[in-house]
């Protein structure tokens, strides 16, 4: 709920270090994306069981000392139904309030993963969009009163220019937060130069030390007090506040309570059962409750709705292959919601709605960009993670509370399992994608031929690649008729997915990456920008043929997925697969 940025900053410092000479591998610059589909059965591969192996070792090394913080890791691919890594951390130090065994189905405070389920629930809605101001939908907010009658720029938000997509993103300029204030914690501040406050200065309410919950009517008497940090669309600046009101603005929508809908529209159709938003767990033994805490079974009144549910390794499993299966969003609506939405002073993140996207080029053998759509959680001694990694279908989740617990462990363990497992999973897509699509697809009658191969760079490498006679790579330059660049420099073409299929045929893209490894390496040196060599999203489809691209790959795949030939659209010719 209260996001450390520190840790952020350290775990993709781990995961983006390294000199970025160029994009990725020998110079290749893949679409942004998959480079190959993902694998639908990883645990069959041997690199996977090896790598669960190496990885649950460092795992159980790295949480052997806490004795008094538990911690539930867990990774899973959508498309088989038991996670392929789980580990649970049971300590010594138990509360006798608690749970005595750790387990998948051991619920945890979430924190501000919490902030996801007020977004997924507005994108449910047919007739809202992210450019509604909020005050369509909370006009109150026009209302609020600030602590003097002076209004302006400084101390009023433009709440006419915030709208749904801002609050999501962050990007809204409001303050951060209202029931995390010093002035709730029972100590004499003047002693550290703030000045003495009056009742009336003091929120009155947290839902922890000792202080009642705050309630709607509370937000509105007080968050007027709060000044905007920037004008909306600035820069992104978090704020607890901000999913609070999109939790407002869907009890306005939909007529329910936030809780109702999100129980009736999200946990149900999921199966999400021992996920609670108000209250925690039915029976405290379920949960793990480390010692000495005291924000476990608390409500924190309305900002329940930004960081106070309750869930377990299970449902968060659920939640993310539900997301990433486009079980509660159509396909398009979920691609939509996977991207990005502002950019941060790191360059190793971005953010989207509610999403903190870790980006990092380090990780896999093929070196290009891959990301991490995350949120996470922090709340008192609980500090967790969700990741969804769209380009290998995977889900990854890390619980923890405890004295020992904090955003820098979860960072590391998050760190751990990545760079353990995203090379083996990349094999298992590899080994599964080359008996179904690669090899030599040939037509003889027109001495025609083409052949895919794997290796350690990104996609499928072409080769052979002949056309009635003609060698289509050495001839690229003739093709590049209407381009002013030099028609002599080396090609080197890689075949990627796209997400178009249909009847048993499935679209891929070739990239035609102009230039030797050492070009593209000068090229980046001599830029003041990263990666200045790799354009591919404005090169792709550019040279065509009577309306056809020569780009585009058409495979004819046969009922077990596997390619039985390959149509090269703008040449006009189909290749059969070589047995």
């Amino acid at each position: 709920m209260f996001p450390s940025v520190a840790p952020l900053r350290s775990a993709l410092l781990v995961l983006a270090t390294g000199k970025l000479a160029i994009a990725a591998l020998n110079g290749h610059c893949p679409p942004l994306g998959p480079v190959l589909p993902a694998p639908t059965n990883p645990t069959a591969h041997e690199p996977v069981h090896s790598a669960v192996a190496n990885v649950t070792a460092v795992l159980r090394n790295l949480t052997a000392d806490l004795e008094a913080t538990g911690v539930s890791v867990a990774v899973k691919s959508i498309h088989e139904s038991d996670p392929l890594l789980e580990l649970h951390h049971t300590p010594a130090q138990l509360n006798t309030n608690g749970t005595t065994t750790i387990g998948s189905q051991t619920i945890y405070r979430l924190g501000s993963i919490s902030k996801i389920f007020a977004v997924l629930s507005l994108l449910q809605q047919k007739r809202v969009t992210w450019d509604d101001p909020i005050v369509n939908y909370v006009p109150e907010l026009l209302q609020l009163r600030g602590e003097t009658d002076e209004v302006d720029d400084i101390t009023t938000v433009r709440w006419s220019e915030v709208t749904l997509g801002s609050l999501a993103s962050h990007m809204s300029g409001i303050g951060t937060d209202l029931v995390n204030d010093l002035a709730s914690v029972p100590k004499d501040w003047s002693q550290v130069g703030f000045p003495k406050l009056d009742e009336q200065s003091k929120p009155g309410c947290a839902g922890v030390l000792g202080l009642p919950p705050c309630n709607r009517t509370e937000f509105f008497r007080d968050f007027g007090k709060r000044h905007p940090v920037y004008a909306p669309f600035t820069n992104p600046v978090y704020s607890n506040v901000a999913s609070v009101i999109l939790g407002f603005a869907l009890e306005a929508i939909t007529n329910m309570t936030y809780d109702g809908y999100v129980k009736q529209s999200i946990f149900a159709p999921l199966n999400m059962t021992n996920t609670t938003i108000f209250n925690g767990p039915e029976d405290d033994s379920w949960g793990f409750i480390p010692v000495n805490e005291t924000w476990f079974g608390s409500s924190l009144g309305y900002e329940d709705m930004a960081g106070g549910f309750y869930s377990n390794t299970v449902d968060l499993l659920s939640f993310g292959t539900g997301i990433l299966n486009h079980t509660l969003l159509s396909s398009a609506k979920t691609r939509k919601w996977m991207k990005p939405l502002t950019s941060t002073s790191s360059s190793g993140l971005l953010l989207g709605g509610p999403w903190e996207i870790l980006r990092s080029s380090t990780v896999t053998k093929d070196k290009r960009l891959v990301e991490l759509y995350c949120k996470a959680g922090n709340l008192n001694t609980y500090n967790n993670i969700l990741c969804l990694i769209p380009d290998y279908d995977l889900v990854i989740t890390i619980l923890s509370g405890g004295s020992q617990s904090s955003p820098d462990l979860v960072d590391l363990l998050l760190t751990k399992v990545v760079q353990g497992l995203l090379p083996a999973v990349e094999d298992a897509g590899k080994a599964e994608s080359k008996p179904k699509f690669g090899g030599t697809y040939a037509d003889t009658s027109s001495n025609s031929t083409i052949t895919l191969s794997l290796d350690d760079a990104p996609g499928f490498a072409v080769s052979d690649w002949i056309v009635r006679g003609v060698d289509v790579i050495k001839n690229y330059g003739n093709f590049a008729a209407l381009s002013s660049s030099p028609k002599d420099r080396q090609v080197s073409i890689r075949l990627y997915p796209t997400n178009l299929a249909s009847d048993q045929h499935a679209a891929w893209r070739a990239v035609f990456d102009i230039g030797t490894p050492d070009e593209l390496a000068a090229k980046d040196a001599n830029s003041f920008w990263p990666d200045a060599s790799c354009h591919t999203w404005g090169s792709m489809d550019r040279l065509t043929y009577g309306f056809r691209s020569m780009d585009e790959f058409v495979f004819a795949l046969a009922k077990d997925g596997r390619a039985q030939s390959v149509s090269l659209r703008t040449f006009d010719i189909e290749l059969t697969k070589e047995a």
